[in-house]
C-alpha cells in the first residue's frame, strides 16, 4: 500500500480562490498577463514545495541515466531543470483552464493515431485508453470533439476535491464523461462494461497505484527502477475483450499540443493459466511507452512524488 500513500496522502496545495483568481484574470486581461501570474504561482510553489524538487531532480536523474546527455535536460540536470518541471505543470493547469472554458481554438492539436480507432473500435465494441501523468490528460477533449467519440474517463478524485469540483463547475457539460472509482461498489465495472457494449471509449491513468486497485498491481521496470503499476486497465480489456489504447498528449514549445494514439493490443484475451504473464507483458510493454515520451518531453512529467520509493521525498 506504500505507492498510493505516497501520493494520495499529499495534500492539495492551493485553492479554489487560487484557481478562480488566474480564471478571472484569463477572462480580464487574456492569455499574456494570466501567464504572467502563472510564473509567480510556480515560483511560489517551486520555493516552497522542498519534496516535490527532490522528486523532480531525482526522476530526471533517472531520465538522463537512461538516454545520456542528448534528451532536453542536458548531461546534468540542476535547479533550472527542474523549475522547468514545475513551469511546464503550472501551464498545464493553465491550458486545461482554457481547454475547460470552451476555448479550445486557442490551441492546436497535432493528432496522430486516430486511424487506429477507425480500424479497431466498432458500434458494440469501444475500447480501454489508458495515459499517464504525462502531458496533458485534457486532450482526450479534443478526441472528443474532433472525432465525435464518446470519452468516459475513469478518475480517482479524492486527492484533489478542490481542483476536481473547480474543473467540474467550470464545464459541466463538457463531452468527456467522468466515471468515479468506487472501491466499494461493483457499480464502477458494470458502468465501464455499459460504455464498452456501447462502442465508447473507457480512459484510465496507468502509471499510478489508487486505493481501488488494492491487489491489482504488479511490478515493472521503468527508469532503470522498479515500479508498481495498476493492472485493472488490461484485466478489464481482457475480461470485456476489447482493443486497448496508450495515448498521449505532449505540449510543444509554441503551445500546441501533439496528440498521439499508439495500439498496445488489437484485442486482449488471456490464455488459460497465464493471465498473470500477459498482463504484466502489457504493463511492460506501457512502462516502455512512458519511458520513450520521457525522453522526448522529460519536463512533463507530473508525478511530484517519490515514485520509486527510494526517499527522495
Amino acid at each position: 500500500m506504500a505507492d498510493e500513500r505516497r501520493w494520495t496522502q499529499v495534500a492539495e496545495r492551493g485553492s479554489l480562490l487560487g484557481l478562480r483568481i488566474t480564471m478571472v484574470c484569463y477572462r480580464l486581461f487574456g492569455r499574456p498577463l494570466s501567464l504572467v501570474l502563472v510564473h509567480c504561482i510556480v515560483a511560489y510553489f517551486f520555493l516552497t514545495g522542498k519534496a516535490a524538487r527532490a522528486a523532480a531532480r531525482a526522476y530526471q536523474r533517472r531520465v538522463v541515466a537512461t538516454f545520456g546527455p542528448d534528451t532536453p535536460l542536458g548531461a546534468d540536470p540542476g535547479i533550472w531543470q527542474c523549475f522547468q518541471q514545475f513551469r511546464a505543470f503550472a501551464l498545464a493547469i493553465f491550458d486545461r483552464i482554457v481547454m475547460w472554458f470552451g476555448d479550445e481554438a486557442d490551441f492546436h492539436y497535432d493528432v496522430v493515431g486516430t486511424e487506429h480507432y477507425d480500424r479497431l473500435v466498432r458500434p458494440d465494441r469501444g475500447a480501454i485508453v489508458v495515459g499517464s501523468h504525462i502531458g496533458s490528460f485534457d486532450a482526450l477533449r479534443a478526441l472528443s470533439r474532433r472525432d465525435g467519440r464518446a470519452v468516459n474517463v475513469l478518475m480517482f478524485t479524492r486527492n484533489a476535491p478542490l481542483i476536481n469540483s473547480f474543473f467540474q463547475q467550470l464545464s459541466p457539460d463538457t463531452e468527456v464523461r467522468v466515471i468515479q472509482a468506487d472501491s466499494q461498489s461493483l457499480d464502477t465495472v458494470l458502468k465501464i462494461r455499459s460504455c464498452i457494449e456501447r462502442g465508447e471509449l473507457v480512459a484510465m491513468l496507468g502509471d499510478r497505484i489508487e486505493p481501488v486497485d488494492r491487489g491489482r498491481r504488479c511490478r515493472v521496470s521503468l527508469l532503470g527502477g522498479s515500479v508498481e503499476l495498476p493492472t485493472a486497465p488490461y484485466i478489464l480489456a481482457g475480461l470485456l475483450g476489447c482493443p486497448l489504447f496508450f495515448m498521449v498528449a505532449l505540449r510543444e514549445p509554441e503551445g500546441s499540443y501533439r496528440v498521439s494514439a499508439e495500439v498496445l493490443a488489437e484485442t486482449v484475451g488471456f490464455d488459460r493459466g497465464e493471465r498473470e504473464k500477459q498482463v504484466r507483458e502489457l504493463a511492460t510493454a506501457y512502462a516502455g511507452r512512458l519511458e520513450h515520451y520521457c525522453s522526448i518531453r522529460p519536463h512533463q512529467w507530473f508525478n511530484f512524488f517519490d515514485y520509486w520509493g527510494e526517499g527522495a521525498a
